[in-house]
């Protein structure tokens, strides 16, 4: 029997299953998978998000294990983790890891009636679990019987893309995403060359950005007590939530006590690794928003919405971060995704509708970063349609190596990748960040640090240059920024790398220019 789920367009993408045997060894459960390739993250990250998402057992302080809210003795561990099982897969097209449990994500069409959907769950054996706070007839339906095995269940969601009644289904996945940073280490460079690159200050005589209009930064946490960020945050961005004081953190529910604190709050050593702790997003942040004096972002006078969708590199619900697209739409003008996935149709719906239906009709304009595997390929949601995917150039004005390449690439940026890397506001918690306190690295205080880059970097930059569009004229829809950002590119790189369109498998229309896109969106006519 071949796995997969279907996706919005209809196509099938293949699961691979990875044997995973979970014991009793001790007072802890253990986990081994199948392949030599997953050994190390075996007792990780995948029983991390296990007990995270499906009230796996963990180790309590008194030697019992916890599962949900009950404490169970060690010797009633088997049956425990008997009755809790999942499976895991490799993601056919993305090749990272997929979770799955009891639950599927539902989503109705528009015509369909709350009599029609109960008649075809009851059939089925389904119960809706929740409801979507940002769509009214998509639902989690969870087999509360257990009825079927988490195989079953797989195909059970593709037979439901296949009824009248359903928009899509899909299994709710727990996923393994990457987020986009290089791991090659620069050589310190204290200035901002890649500012300079691409002529901000010149275009800052046009536009510094304006209050009104923000970038939303998805990824890990934003460190808002930053003090080149805390000035830039959007306060209170939704007016009907008084609980929202400076944006969300979706890895959590909605009735967690933090859901409403997008800080980092993942830690672990060594501190300064990407591995283990949150310190990509505040860097995302500063790079598409600093407000200076020491780390200026590209939009320095635009507003931050911070939204928390990774608890580091655990594995993270698919629908929790479309969910956090959907959020992010309805409060930002630009969403910048640093990161990269597995394809969802959940996700795939709520970009879509971000694009289309965001920033209060306009759609909000969505960039990503195209992805660091040095692959023949754009990564997932970069290679999304609504989205502007974004690849990584050097001080040299050459592809940065790591960077992906493909025919949905747009515009690339300045990042590491050369002699010199990216600087701009790291973790400001003590001790914590790319830069834990030494000159070398950024500055003793640890605010700042030197060493970011990848197509993470590359990415904010873009959409910092994007609110700076949309601060000269608001009404600008995605397709005609994402069209102007690469009319305006400039070619770098091997001339012959551009093809009769203009178009680059690896620099994508050119490296942007912010000056030369700031004048055409000047001289565009009402």
């Amino acid at each position: 029997m071949t796995l997969g789920y279907r996706t919005t367009d209809g196509s099938i993408v293949t699961l691979k299953p990875i044997a995973a045997q979970s014991t009793p060894l001790g007072d802890a459960p253990a986990l081994k998978l199948s392949g030599r390739e997953y050994a190390a993250m075996s007792t990780g990250r995948v029983l991390r998000a296990a007990q995270a998402h499906f009230d796996y057992p963990a180790p309590d302080g008194d030697g019992a294990v916890r599962a949900g809210a009950k404490t169970v003795a060690a010797d009633e561990l088997g049956a425990l983790m008997a009755r809790k099982r999942f499976a895991v897969f490799e993601d056919g097209e993305s090749g990272l890891l997929r979770l799955a449990y009891r639950e599927l994500v539902l989503r109705f069409r528009a015509d369909s009636t709350r009599a029609q959907q109960a008649h075809l769950l009851n059939k089925l054996g389904l119960s809706k679990r929740s409801g979507n706070a940002f769509h009214a007839q998509q639902f989690v339906v969870v087999d509360a019987a257990r009825r079927y095995s988490v195989e079953a269940l797989i195909e059970l969601a593709l037979q439901l893309g296949e009824q009248a009644l359903v928009e899509f289904a899909t299994p709710n996945f727990i996923s393994q995403y990457t987020r986009c940073a290089s791991s090659a280490p620069p050589s310190p460079a204290k200035a901002q060359w890649h500012l300079a690159m691409v002529r901000a200050r010149q275009a800052w005589a046009l536009s510094q950005g304006r209050k009104s209009i923000t970038v939303a930064v998805l990824d890990d946490g934003v460190d808002v007590e930053h003090p080149e960020l805390k000035a830039r945050l959007k306060r209170k961005p939704d007016p009907q939530e008084p609980r929202d004081l400076l944006g969300r953190d979706f890895y959590v529910p909605d009735s967690a006590a933090d859901h409403f604190d997008p800080r980092p709050k993942r830690f672990r050593m060594p501190f300064d690794q990407m591995n283990g702790n949150d310190i990509h997003g505040s860097c995302c942040a500063g790079v598409a928003v600093g407000s200076g004096p020491r780390g200026f972002g590209m939009a320095p006078r635009c507003s931050l919405l911070p939204v928390k969708i990774f608890h580091a590199d655990d594995l993270a619900s698919d629908a929790r971060v479309a969910d956090a697209v959907r959020y992010a739409a309805q409060f930002a003008d630009v969403i910048s995704c640093s990161w990269g996935g597995p394809r969802s149709p959940d996700l795939q719906a709520a970009i879509a509708d971000a694009s289309t239906q965001g920033r209060a009709g306009r759609g909000a304009v969505i960039v990503c970063a195209a992805g660091n595997d040095a692959a023949p390929r754009v990564s997932y949601p970069a290679a999304d349609a609504h989205c502007i995917a974004v690849g990584a150039s050097t001080d040299a004005r050459l592809q940065a190596d790591y960077s992906n390449s493909g025919a949905q690439l747009a515009v690339v940026a300045p990042s590491s990748g050369g002699a010199k890397g990216i600087f701009c506001t790291d973790v400001a918690l003590p001790g914590r960040g790319f830069n834990i306190g030494s000159v070398a690295a950024g500055g003793a205080d640890g605010l700042f640090t030197n060493d970011f880059g990848g197509t993470s970097s590359a990415t904010p930059l873009v959409a910092g240059l994007a609110a700076l569009m949309l601060s000269l004229k608001p009404q600008l829809s995605p397709a005609q920024v994402a069209a102007l950002l690469k009319r305006s590119a400039v070619k770098i790189g091997p001339p012959g790398s551009y093809d009769a369109n203009g178009h680059s498998k690896a620099y994508g229309h050119g490296m942007v220019d912010a000056l030369k896109t700031l004048q055409a969106v000047k001289a565009l006519k009402p």
